[in-house]
């Protein structure tokens, strides 16, 4: 772990960033995400890493656990 997820980014996250982190959140892999955003899988790792970056997280595990604690999984 980087260090602790920063809680205090989701305002900095785009629209599109925070759809892929409720979709890792669900576990999905990048190919999935991918089909059901109608993007790349190439594309989809690039906002993963942003996300990583953003938030602090070091893992995709990470990032769901930051995304069930500070994002409307509904």
């Amino acid at each position: 772990m980087h260090g602790v997820p920063n809680m205090n980014h989701t305002e900095q996250l785009s629209p599109r960033e925070i759809d892929v982190a409720k979709l890792v959140a669900q576990g999905k892999k990048d190919v999935e995400i991918a089909k059901e955003l109608n993007i790349s899988r190439r594309r989809v790792g690039e906002i993963v890493a942003h996300i990583k970056l953003k938030c602090n997280c070091s893992s995709r595990v990470e990032i769901g656990i930051w995304a069930h604690e500070n994002l409307n999984m509904d």
